[in-house]
C-alpha cells in the first residue's frame, strides 16, 4: 500500500465551441486539480408494516465528474480563461499628433488623448499660441494619454488646448474579457508520485468551466486563478477522464 503525492507539469488546450484543439499551454504551475467522480442515489423505500421507512432497492447512477483547477502561472492565456475572455494579438504603429484639439475640464480633472503610449521628448502644449509648462501649467500621464491641468497655472479654468507628441508603437496581447459563458479546455499532464516514485499521467478530455473567483489586479500575493466545472464525454471514449499509474 502506498499513499500518492504527486509533483506533476500539467498542460492545458483550450478547446474553441466544436471541442476542438486552439494550442497547447503550459507546463502551468497548478496548485489544484481535483477530480471528484459521484452519482445520484435512488432509493425504493418501503411502505410495509414490518419494514415502513427501510430501503428496498438502492440504484447509484453516475452523475458528470467535477473538476477544479487552480493555478498562479498567468500569462495572458490563461488570464484569458480566468476572464472568459478571448486574446488577439495587440499590434499599433507609432505616429504623431499635430496640434490635437482637447478641452480641459475646469476642476484639475483629466482629458483623455486619442492615443497612448506617448515619449516625453517632444511632447507639447499650447494655449493658444501659447506654449505651457510642464508641472506648472499641466500635469501628463504618459503611458495612458492623459492630461490635465494644475491648480494655479495658465489653464487652471481649463478649456481648449492643442497636444503635439509622438506616440510610440505598442505590441503585445490584447484579452478581450467577459465575452464567454464558459470555458471549454482539455486538462492533462504527467509527473511522478513521490512516494513510490513512479511516473503517472492524468489526462481530462473536456471539461465545461466558469472561474470561481475574481482576478484580483490589486492583490497584494501572486495572482491565482481558479476555474470549475464538468468533463464531458469526447468521441471514442466512454469515460470522461484517465489516471495511470506506470511502472516505469
Amino acid at each position: 500500500m502506498s499513499g500518492l503525492l504527486v509533483a506533476g507539469n500539467f498542460f492545458v488546450d483550450r478547446l474553441n465551441a466544436q471541442g476542438q484543439s486552439t494550442g497547447i499551454v503550459g507546463p502551468i504551475n497548478t496548485t489544484k486539480l481535483a477530480v471528484k467522480a459521484e452519482a445520484d442515489e435512488k432509493v425504493r423505500a418501503s411502505k410495509k408494516k414490518e419494514s415502513y421507512g427501510q430501503a428496498l432497492s438502492v440504484v447509484k447512477i453516475a452523475k458528470p465528474v467535477q473538476v477544479e483547477w487552480m493555478f498562479d502561472d498567468q500569462p495572458a492565456e490563461l488570464i484569458a480563461m480566468a476572464l472568459l475572455g478571448d486574446t488577439q494579438v495587440l499590434n499599433e504603429g507609432s505616429g504623431t499628433l499635430t496640434d490635437e484639439a482637447l478641452t480641459l475640464p475646469d476642476n484639475q480633472r483629466w482629458a483623455q488623448l486619442p492615443k497612448t503610449n506617448f515619449a516625453k521628448l517632444g511632447f507639447a502644449v499650447k494655449k493658444d499660441t501659447t506654449t505651457l509648462v510642464l508641472g506648472t501649467d499641466y500635469e501628463v500621464n504618459y503611458a495612458l494619454g492623459l492630461v490635465r491641468s494644475i491648480k494655479g497655472g495658465a489653464v487652471e479654468a481649463g478649456g481648449a488646448i492643442t497636444v503635439s507628441g509622438q506616440h510610440n508603437a505598442i505590441s503585445g496581447t490584447l484579452i478581450k474579457g467577459g465575452i464567454n459563458a464558459q470555458v471549454r479546455a482539455r486538462i492533462f499532464g504527467e509527473g511522478t508520485n513521490l512516494e513510490t516514485g513512479k511516473p503517472i499521467t492524468l489526462d481530462i478530455f473536456d471539461a465545461s468551466l466558469a472561474p470561481t473567483s475574481a482576478v484580483d489586479f490589486a492583490a497584494s500575493e501572486f495572482v491565482s486563478a481558479t476555474l470549475s466545472g464538468k468533463a464531458q464525454l469526447v468521441a471514442g471514449k466512454d469515460y470522461p477522464f484517465e489516471y495511470a499509474e506506470l511502472d516505469a
